[in-house]
């Protein structure tokens, strides 16, 4: 059975939203499993039953569940569902609209990262924290998990406090997940060393929002966003 972890109780419902998502997106709960009744759920959280509803509506929203009237709560079959699935459609129709992509998540991305700076709570750092450490183990083994980078990035959004930069942010991130993860690919099968370049411009980015330096943080996800990219462009 899938263990949820209690979430401290200060903006609990995007953390219940940060800690689902990453779970569906990981694999650790499977498109179409039943999700907890709200009551157990609620407990296993440790929250009010109206905070687990506020995030398990924001969940919907993004297309990661389905609520049924009296069947319960369900991880969707196809969990980048509307509107992240219309957008990676459009994405895959429009080759203009990947660039336009990026260029918006450089921009949107940069903010999360200097709200995240002022906004943070300790929880907050510790799973950013914690996401480093994963990726540096990684990178003494030589291994690159792409979903980590994805956890991070959905880490620094939840840290904003601000529901709408979280389903924004985990929507973009959605829509273009496999196009992300093949240039990713890609990139590390003929320049290795990159990978530990991911965890020192995440680092970068991660020490600036625990400095509580906003200017310093929108900066480092700025310059680690544009590095991607370049890096992208240069695969064969």
């Amino acid at each position: 059975m899938v263990e949820f972890e209690p979430v401290q109780p200060y903006r609990m419902a995007n953390e219940i939203v940060r800690n689902i998502s990453t779970m569906i997106l990981d694999g650790e709960i499977s498109p179409g499993t039943r999700l907890p009744a709200e009551r157990e759920l609620a407990d296993r959280f440790n929250v009010s039953r109206p905070t687990l509803r506020e995030a398990v509506h924001v969940l919907e929203a993004l297309g990661l569940v389905e609520v049924r009237p009296g069947g319960g709560t369900y991880v969707s079959r196809e969990p980048n569902a509307l509107p992240p699935r219309l957008l990676e459609h459009m994405l895959r129709r429009d080759e203009g609209l990947v660039v336009e992509l990026i260029e918006t998540r450089r921009e949107f991305e940069s903010r999360n990262a200097e709200l995240a700076a002022k906004n943070g709570t300790s929880k907050d750092l510790q799973n950013l924290e914690e996401c480093l450490e994963v990726m540096a183990a990684d990178v003494e083994v030589g291994r690159d998990e792409f979903r980590h980078d994805i956890a991070f990035h959905l880490g620094v959004a939840g840290a904003t406090q601000n529901r709408v930069r979280l389903f924004i942010t985990t929507s973009m991130l959605l829509a273009h997940t496999e196009i992300l993860r093949d240039a990713r690919d890609r990139m590390v099968r003929h320049h290795r060393e990159v990978v530990g370049d991911f965890l020192h411009e995440h680092r970068t980015i991660y020490l600036a929002i625990r400095e509580r330096r906003p200017d310093q943080a929108r900066e480092a996800m700025r310059a680690h966003l544009e590095a991607a990219y370049k890096r992208n462009q240069m695969s064969p």
